[in-house]
């Protein structure tokens, strides 16, 4: 478990990462709407369960808020990578522990395998 426990965003705070959310295809930390930190990271899959859904998770690095959220599956022309393909762990904490999920993406991101790139099938950056 973590030294640090993870505590979710405020309802403000998540109004605020809605309002600035970036295109996916940016891949850059942005500002915490908590702490001010330029320190909050994504972490986007496909979740292939009863009902497929785009699961995403956003966190800040610094102050340690998380926010996850689900959506439509992504269109089959919109491509990505997941750390996941390649990560039995990755795959096991997504359905098991959201405090290690948390610290696991975080650890990810900090060696470089995060943040994940994201393009349009042909437009790939």
């Amino acid at each position: 478990m973590s030294a640090n426990r993870w505590r979710t965003y405020s309802p403000r705070e998540l109004d605020e990462l809605g309002r600035t959310a970036p295109p996916l295809t940016e891949t850059g930390e942005r500002l915490c709407p908590a702490c001010g930190a330029r320190a909050v990271r994504r972490y986007l899959y496909d979740h292939h369960g009863r009902r497929e859904v785009a699961m995403s998770y956003v966190w800040c690095a610094n102050c340690r808020r998380y926010a996850s959220s689900t959506g439509p599956p992504l269109t089959p022309d919109f491509v990505f990578d997941d750390p996941a393909e390649d990560s039995a762990e990755l795959r096991a904490l997504r359905d098991a522990d959201l405090m290690s999920l948390l610290d696991h993406l975080d650890a990810l991101w900090n060696a470089g395998v995060l943040p994940q790139q994201f393009a349009l099938r042909g437009k790939r950056r």
